[in-house]
């Protein structure tokens, strides 16, 4: 279960680093970046078309981590995990 935990973590940032490097203006990398600070669904809306996916997807991501874990009563994790890209 970890590496795959791992392998959609990485995934996910290897994405994101992109949108950030290559395709977001500094207008829509501001609005992303506020998506993922509050990691808030309702903030998807603002977003472009192609950002809209890749939000989604990280809160799809981290929403299954949630869930796997708390099959082994260690949900809190992915509670840390969001504090810490919160303040990143």
């Amino acid at each position: 279960m970890g590496r795959r935990i791992l392998t959609k973590v990485i995934a996910m940032t290897s994405t994101m680093d992109d949108i950030y490097d290559v395709y977001g203006t500094l207008e829509e990398l501001e609005l992303f970046t506020e998506a993922v600070e509050r990691w808030d669904i309702g903030a998807k809306d603002k977003l472009p078309e192609y950002m809209k996916h890749a939000f989604q997807a990280l809160l799809d991501i981290y929403d299954e981590i949630e869930e796997k874990m708390a099959s082994e009563g260690r949900s809190y994790r992915v509670y840390y995990t969001r504090e810490a890209v919160s303040y990143s």
